[in-house]
C-alpha cells in the first residue's frame, strides 16, 4: 500500500513539471521554414501575451557628468609680447574692460626698437616718394632719364613696402601707429571684452616675453557645459535640444542650456562622444572648471516603446517574436535603445501596427 502511495505521489509531481516545462522543450512546438509553430494546446500559449507595436509620444532623456568651459573666443590670457619692466597697471580684479582697454603699460628696449624702426622707415618712405615723385616731373619735362625714373620708382616701392612691415609689426600689438611716439612705453591691451578675473600684476616687476599671462580676461555671461554621452544615445541628441544643468551648489535649481554643437571623433576607451552645451550664466552660477550633472531632454518625436519584457538577446543584436497569425511566430531582429528600466524604444526592424509578443518570448526560444 505505502509503495503505490510513493508512486501515485511520484506521478503527480513529474505531471506537475511537465506543466512547468518551458515551450521550447515541449517537442510539439516545431519550426515551419522560419515560422515557429506553436499549437493550440501547448502552455506556451498561456504564457505569451501579444500586443501591437504603437507610435507613442516619446521624448528621450538620459544623465552624463559635463565640465564648465568657456566659451571659444570668449577668454583671453594676456601676456607681454617683449620682455620688459612692468610700469602701470590699468585694471583690477573684477573690472569689467572693453576691447582695446589698456591693461599694464610695459617698458621694453625690444619694443622702443620696434618703434625706432617704424619711424626710419616713415621717413625712408617720405623721402623716397619725394624723390620718385621729382623724377617723374623731370621725366615729364624730358629732363630726366628713364632709367633713373625706373630706379626711383623701384626705391619708392621698397620704402612703401618696408614701412608697412613695420606698420603691421605694430598691429600685431594693437598700437596705433598714428599716435606712436619715441620713447613711450608699450600700452597692453585686452583682445576682448570681458571682466578680469585673474591678474598677476606687479608694477615694477621685469617679465619675461615668455612669461605666462598676467591678466586673464573673460565673458562669462555664456558657459559652455562639456558633457560626455555615451555611443547608445547618440541618436537621441540633436542640436538645439533643451538641457537641464545641476551643479552642487545649487543641488535643486535647473540651469537651462541647449545642444551647441556634437563631437564627431569618438573616444575610443570611454566610447563617448564630447557634446557641447550652451547656457546663459548671468547669475554666474556656473564656473569654469565645475563639474555638474547634464540631464538631456530630446525634442518630442513619435516612437514604438515597447517594455523591455519584449526584446530578447542574441550575441551582438536584439530581437523581438512577432506574431504572424494565432500561433504562428517570426524571429525579427531589430535596433534599440533603452529608455528607462521597463522600456526599450524601437528605432529601426518594427512597424507601427504589428502584432509583438510583449511577455512570455522566452517560451518561444529554441
Amino acid at each position: 500500500m505505502e509503495r503505490l502511495f510513493i508512486l501515485a505521489w511520484v506521478c503527480v509531481a513529474l505531471a506537475s513539471c511537465k506543466q512547468n516545462i518551458p515551450a521550447n522543450e515541449n517537442a510539439d512546438i516545431r519550426y515551419r521554414g522560419d515560422t515557429l509553430v506553436v499549437p493550440e494546446n501547448s502552455p506556451a500559449l498561456k504564457e505569451i501575451v501579444i500586443g501591437s507595436a504603437r507610435l507613442q509620444d516619446f521624448s528621450a532623456e538620459f544623465r552624463t557628468v559635463g565640465t564648465v568651459r568657456p566659451v571659444s573666443g570668449k577668454l583671453a590670457g594676456i601676456a607681454p609680447p617683449f620682455a620688459g619692466r612692468i610700469l602701470k597697471s590699468c585694471v583690477r580684479l573684477g573690472q569689467r574692460v572693453s576691447a582695446g582697454s589698456p591693461v599694464f603699460e610695459l617698458g621694453s628696449s625690444e619694443f622702443y626698437e620696434a618703434t625706432k624702426t617704424y619711424f626710419a622707415a616713415q621717413s625712408a618712405n617720405e623721402l623716397a616718394q619725394l624723390h620718385y615723385n621729382r623724377q617723374k616731373d623731370l621725366a615729364a619735362h624730358g629732363v630726366a632719364a628713364q632709367k633713373e625714373l625706373e630706379e626711383a620708382e623701384n626705391e619708392a616701392h621698397i620704402a612703401g613696402q618696408e614701412l608697412e612691415q613695420a606698420q603691421a609689426t605694430l598691429q600685431l600689438f594693437q598700437i596705433d601707429a598714428a599716435s606712436l611716439r619715441m620713447g613711450q612705453p608699450l600700452t597692453v591691451v585686452s583682445p576682448i571684452s570681458g571682466e578680469v578675473v585673474k591678474s598677476n600684476i606687479t608694477v615694477g616687476n621685469y617679465t619675461g616675453e615668455d612669461s605666462e599671462p598676467l591678466v586673464i580676461v573673460a565673458d562669462l555671461s555664456q558657459v559652455w557645459v562639456a558633457a560626455l554621452v555615451k555611443e547608445k544615445y547618440f541618436g537621441s541628441i540633436q542640436p538645439g535640444d533643451r538641457v537641464e544643468i545641476f551643479t552642487n551648489a545649487h543641488p535643486d535649481k535647473v540651469i537651462w542650456g541647449t545642444i551647441h554643437y556634437t563631437g564627431e571623433m569618438l573616444d575610443e576607451e570611454t566610447r563617448s562622444l564630447e557634446v557641447i552645451v550652451e547656457c546663459n550664466n548671468a547669475d554666474r552660477e556656473l564656473k569654469i572648471g565645475m563639474f555638474c550633472e547634464v540631464h538631456f531632454l530630446s525634442s518630442p518625436s513619435k516612437a514604438i516603446i515597447l517594455p523591455a519584457t519584449a526584446v530578447m538577446q542574441e550575441q551582438d543584436h536584439d530581437y523581438v517574436w512577432v506574431e504572424i497569425s494565432k500561433g504562428n511566430y517570426v524571429r525579427r531582429k531589430v535596433e534599440t535603445e533603452s529608455v528607462h528600466p521597463d522600456g526599450v524604444r524601437v528605432i529601426r526592424g518594427l512597424g507601427e501596427g504589428e502584432k509583438v509578443v510583449m511577455k512570455g518570448g522566452i517560451y518561444l526560444n529554441g
